[in-house]
């Protein structure tokens, strides 16, 4: 092999090696969304349901089962509040109970719910009390 071939060659393998955290982010933000989307479709799926979709998707089940907690953990382990190191005792307990209200029309799960309040209080500490204000000056329900 002449010195051009190779230098060509390892080039072509750093632009590979470069790439690949894209690529490796998008199938993920792609598995991701795929796993979303199953969840909408089936809220509380059983375990057989779970693993079965996993199989479906050609994926183990196991290796599924930490791609769920991995969302989950995304979820609760970041965020505004986590950022700013905001805690539920930081906030006003009115403000929150009234963004607990507000964010079931997300979720059906009042620690969800509760988590998502936190994070628009650790930006905004009257945040939903100008929700209110911003929707009745609108007209919204």
């Amino acid at each position: 092999m002449k010195d051009s071939d190779f230098a060509e060659e390892l080039k072509n393998v750093f632009r590979k090696l470069r790439s690949a955290p894209q690529v490796l982010r998008e199938q993920n933000e792609e598995l991701t969304a795929r796993i979303i989307r199953f969840f909408k479709d089936h809220p509380t799926p059983t375990d057989k349901e779970i693993h079965a979709f996993a199989n479906a998707i050609g994926m183990d089940e196991h290796k599924f089962e930490e791609v769920i907690y991995s969302i989950l953990g995304s979820f609760f382990g970041h965020g505004r509040a986590k950022e700013k190191g905001v805690d539920f005792n930081d906030v006003d307990q009115s403000e929150l109970a009234m963004g607990i209200e507000v964010e079931l029309e997300h979720t059906n799960s009042r620690e969800m719910a509760k988590r998502i309040a936190l994070d628009h209080l650790a930006e905004l500490p009257d945040y939903y009390t100008r929700l209110k204000k911003m929707e009745s000056e609108g007209g919204a329900d």
